[in-house]
Formats: C-alpha cells, structure tokens, sequence
C-alpha cells in the first residue's frame, strides 16, 4: 500500500511537476563534467585546480558556496605529500618539496575568499531509543554514529558543514531530503540548510519544534515544514541551471549568472552520483538544490495534515456509506456511484497537490472502497440470481395468463368485426348501389362502428359513429351502440329525427350506468341518413360529428352541410335536426371518424381535415373501395410508423345510374 501511495505521488509530480524558473532561479549548479574531466584531466583533480575552479567562482560574488565534494584524505599530488611518498627523490629536492604549501592548504585559501558550506557523509545509522513523550522531537530523526567528513585543514576556513546523506524511500526512489538528523547526539543540519544558513548569515545550528503533520526545523530565518523525521518532500522541476566547470575555468562562462546565488559544485561526470526520482534519473546535487529552489520560491510541497488520521477516516466513513447507502439491487447505479467515489478520491487527491502542493493519498480509502463494493456486490448478485429465478416463475405465470388475455381479446375482436357489415359486396343483387368501409382500431378492439341496411326496396339507412375513449369500454359500448341504432332504424324507418331520439335517450340512460358503476360516462357521435337511391334525395343529421365529403366523377368536391347537434347521450330529450342533400349518379358519399383528421406523426402533428380535402380532390370517382383505399394509405404515409392514436374508419356510397 505505501509502494501505491508512493507511485501516485510520483505520477502527480510526472503529471503537474514544478515549473521551472529558469535564469531567475536562486540556485546554480557547478558540476565538474565530462566536457570538464576531458580537458582538464581525470578526477579526482589537484586540489590546487579545484582551488582555480572556486577562485573564479568567488569572482562572481555568490551568496553562498555549497561543495557537495568529501576531502577526506589529503592531496596526494601535493608537495609535502609527494616529499613523504617518494624517498627515491633527492633529499635536496624532498626537503624543498617538504618546504612549500600544500595543495589542501591553497585550496583552504579559496575557500576562505567566500563563504563556504562543505558536506559531510553520515554513516551506520543507529535505531533511535523511544521518545519517553510527545515532545522529544529528536527521537523520531535518523541517528547516525559515525561521519566521514573533510580534513580539518580544509574543514577550517568553511563557514558551516552538512549532511549529504540522503536515503530512498521503500521502492528505492528518492523524493524526501534531510533537513535534520542526529550525530552522537548533536543536531546537524541538512546540506541544504547549511548553506541557506551561511547565505543569510545565520549560524547554522538547527533547531525543531512542533507542527502538524511533523515537526519545522529552524531555516534561515524562519522554519521549514518537514515530516515527523525531520525530511522534506522535494517539488521536482525537469530543468535544473547547470554550469560546466570548464567553463569557468576557461573563461567563457559570464559570472554574473553566479552573481548573489547560492551556488552548489559537485562531481557528475560518467554519470556518477545519479539517482533514482519520481521524474527520472537526477543528480544527488539536485536534491539539495530542488529544494532550495522550492523554499525560496514559495512552492513547497508537503503532506496534507493530519493526513494519517483523515485518510483512515475516510476509508471508514465512506465504506460503511458503500455498504449501506448503495443501491445493490440496480447493480449499473452502484457502480456507477462508486466509480464516482474513486474519481472523486482520486481527482481531489490531484486538485491539492495542483492546487495546494499537498500530498493527500486518494488511493488507500478508493482501495478500500472497491473491496467493500465489491464484496457487497457479490453478495447482491447472489440473492439477485436467487430473486431472478423466482420473477422468471412470475413471469412464465405473467406470460400465460398474458396469452390467455390477448387470446380472449383475439376473440373479443373478432365477435365485434362480426358485428359490422364487412362482407362486400354489401348488395350483390343489386346495380344502383356499391358500398365499401373499413375499420382499424387503435388497440385489440375499438369504439369506431358504422352500420347500413335496406329499409324497403329504395332507401338505404347509412351511419358511421366513434365512441368516446378506446378500448374493451369503448368497444363494449360500440357493440350496445351498434344495436340501439339498428333497433331504432327498424322502428321508425324513415324517421330519422325519431330514431335519433331514441337511440340518444338510451344511450343516456346506459352512460349513467356505466358512471354509476365507477366508469367515466360515454357519449357517441354520429351521422346518420337516408338515401333514396331512385332519386338520389338524402335526409341526414349529424351528432357531434364531421360532416362527409361528396366526390363528383369530375373531382369536384363538397360537403353536407349539417347544423347538428350533440353527441349521442350527452344531453337528454335532444331533438336533432334534419338537412337535406342529394347524391348524384356517379358520385361516392364519404364518411369518417376522427381517426382521419386526427391522426398524428412523429412530430404530433394533426392529419387534418385540410389534408384530407386536399386529398379526395384528387380522387377519381371510380369505386366506394377505391376512394376508402385512398383514404388509408395517405394517413399510412403521413403517420411514418408513429403509434396509431385513436380507431380509424371510413365508409363509402357510391350511387350508380342505371340505364
């Protein structure tokens, strides 16, 4: 889990790493390079060219110089030295070599021109006794036993020293510089802090004193945040200002990059020194200045506080919400809310290091929050199956009884086609008449009807009606409907305003029942007439409904007129009046229900009457089966496969001239 932690880190610096500031940048490294060992000579150099090398640095006038080089053992190309190693040598020559400086003490010279910071390497790190409370602070930073360091001859005309040692985290990657450890049982100060000590002249003696998350070691003239073993986490840019040692020896180099700069020198030829960081392979020396660069540009990077308590918090809070508050019975909703989590873990973890430069681990409670959406899932899946083997035996029930439903309405359709006159020729004995209708309901069965029957040898009673509403009501009132009128035609035969009468009265009086037993109430409209077909003289009465088309053998169109009056059983006692029109030879009478006009496309846009005007204007006068024909495809093609909204009927008369 803390290798995870610690690769996310590192992908948000590889992500967002620090903005390089380039030339305005407070730090410079000299590095003794490859360009610099090839025409100098290989290392390690006299120290009397190392002292060249920090003389031209010292002409610059830096802040500070930091040299991240161990002296450890003297020059052995210096004079007193080569004196002692070659007793070969003449004695004259040997005591004239014995005589003169030594290259460590030219080279303490240069030191002494600016103030300088020398490294010393900590060795066999000791386990730190417990801290017997809270406030001891140093307990918690590394300990070391012994140091390598530089020869006092060197050592002594250096303003300050510190620590170069720099350990890995677990996976071996660098990320977190020492600000702070501990030699026999004095505080030295980090590499880095040294020189920002000695750069503003603060004596470099370290101090530590609580702060969240951690503890703050005392840093020029302020405290620098670190963790609780006194490490700070190091904002890597991918440019750090290098200067080849060449060049300055040489003199191509302008000093006044160097001009009141803390300046680091260090050895990177052949690669040495490199170390492993979230953005690649750098240079130990790096550390030191990354770091530097960070403090002194305001972009440090640190742990988010109290981090170890709110992240276990987290992870708590919100997997008792993954186990309690997730929808497991909609298995894509859960998932998704959890997915949502994640990305919201691991986005805020993102928004504060971009942000905030905080290091907040996102990854520990997302984990935990998988695995507990993921073991309560499983579990849900599992009464899922369990539950679904149950609804399919539901269903299969469901299924029959569905097909038992749809075959009773099967039936139920066919016995209320059978009561509509669908068998044409509607008169085959007969050649002064032709009628053709056709009915489609909305659903299984319909509320639209029409009706026509031979009152004697020469009248022919004629009517189409749609009943409110659709469906098993609307057909169980089509059929009573259906009855009435043709109960009320037998009666009173030419007495069209009698027979709507009647059949209004009991329309009425069984829409009243239909409320009564908790239904809506029901009305019917209606047009009704009778054509004598020696003449051609009709007597007509509409009851709420549209008035039929007449279409002439020469494609003039008309209307019937009609005053009208109310639907079938709307009002009682109503007495409907009668118009009078006439049906030439030739010409076709063409009724139709409001599932005409009103059909609707895609859109929801009406048919029309206006269309349906336009349409039987150019309809030839042929066939009563024709012009219904007609009729039907163009509504088919304007609806375009939109849901049929209500019952479509149309009947045709087509009175013939005999000769």
């Amino acid at each position: 889990m803390q290798q995870l932690r610690l690769a996310v880190f590192d992908r948000e610096q590889a992500l967002l790493p620090r903005p390089s500031l380039g030339e305005a940048s407070p730090v410079r490294i000299v590095q003794i390079d490859d360009d610099s060992i090839a025409k100098y000579g290989q290392w390690p150099w006299p120290r009397t060219l190392l002292a060249t090398l920090i003389e031209k640095i010292a002409e610059a006038k830096p802040k500070v110089l930091a040299i991240d080089i161990l002296f450890a053992a003297p020059d052995r190309t210096s004079p007193p030295v080569l004196a002692q190693d070659r007793p070969d040598l003449p004695a004259e020559l040997r005591d004239a070599l014995a005589r003169l400086p030594s290259n460590d003490s030219r080279l303490a010279e240069a030191i002494a021109e600016v103030p300088t910071v020398l490294g010393l390497k900590l060795d066999d790190r000791e386990t730190a006794p417990p801290a017997p409370s809270d406030a001891d602070l140093v307990a918690a930073v590394p300990h070391y036993a012994t140091a390598v360091e530089s020869i006092w001859e060197i050592a002594r005309s250096a303003k300050a020293v510190g620590s170069i040692s720099v350990e890995p985290d677990v996976d071996g990657v660098f990320r977190r510089l020492p600000l702070v450890a501990v030699r026999e049982g004095t505080l030295v100060p980090g590499f880095a802090v040294a020189a920002l000590d000695v750069a503003t002249g603060v004596p470099a003696v370290p101090r530590l004193r609580p702060s969240v998350g951690g503890v703050e070691v005392t840093v020029d003239h302020g405290f620098a945040p670190a963790d609780g073993t006194g490490a700070a986490w190091v904002y890597f840019t991918p440019q750090t200002p290098f200067y080849s040692a060449m060049q300055l020896l040489d003199g191509s180099l302008d000093l006044a990059g160097l001009n009141d700069r803390v300046v680091l020198l260090a050895v990177t030829n052949a690669g040495s020194d490199l170390q492993r960081t979230p953005l690649g392979l750098m240079y130990g020396v790096e550390f030191h200045a990354q770091w530097i660069d960070t403090l002194l540009s305001g972009t440090r990077l640190s742990r988010l506080p109290f981090a170890d308590r709110i992240e276990p918090a987290l992870l708590l809070l919100l997997g008792l919400a993954t186990i309690w508050l997730f929808p497991y019975e909609k298995p894509l909703l859960a998932t998704g809310l959890s997915a949502a989590l994640v990305i919201t873990l691991l986005g805020g973890e993102f928004a504060l290091f971009g942000l905030a430069g905080l290091l907040a681990d996102g990854v520990y409670p997302a984990i935990g929050i998988l695995a507990a959406f993921g073991t309560m899932l499983q579990g849900s899946l599992g009464a899922a199956q369990t539950a679904r083997r149950r609804l399919e035996v539901e269903l299969q029930r469901e299924r029959e009884e569905r097909a038992r439903i749809n075959g009773e309405l099967a039936a139920a359709r066919s016995i209320q086609m059978g009561l509509l006159p669908l068998r044409f020729p509607a008169f085959p004995e007969r050649r002064d008449i032709e009628v053709y209708a056709r009915v489609e309901p909305a659903r299984s069965v319909g509320g639209d009807l029409f009706d026509f029957l031979l009152i004697d040898e020469n009248r022919l009673f004629f009517m189409i009606a749609d009943v409110s509403g659709k469906g098993i009501p609307a057909a169980l009132f089509m059929a009573m409907t259906k009855e009435v009128l043709r109960d009320a035609a037998a009666r009173h035969r030419t007495l069209l305003d009698r027979l709507l009468g009647q059949a209004n009265d009991k329309i009425a009086s069984a829409s009243a029942e239909f409320a009564a037993d908790g239904s809506d109430m029901m009305f019917v409209t209606a047009f009704a007439g009778i054509l004598d077909l020696a003449s051609g003289a009709v007597v007509y009465a509409s009851a709420g409904h549209d008035s039929p088309f007449v279409i002439g053998p020469d494609r003039q169109l008309r209307q019937f007129a009609t005053e009208g009056g109310p639907p079938l059983g709307a009002v009682d006692d109503f007495a409907f009046p009668l118009d009078r029109g006439r049906l030439e030879p030739g010409e076709i009478l063409l009724l139709f229900t409001d599932g005409v006009t009103e059909a609707q496309d895609e859109t929801g846009a009406l048919y029309s009457a206006e269309r349906l005007s336009a349409l039987l204007a150019t309809v030839p006068a042929e066939t009563a089966e024709g012009a219904v024909s007609v009729v039907f495809e163009d509504v088919r093609r304007f609806a375009a496969g939109a849901e049929q909204a209500d019952d479509i009927t149309v009947l045709a008369l087509r009175r013939i001239a005999v000769a």
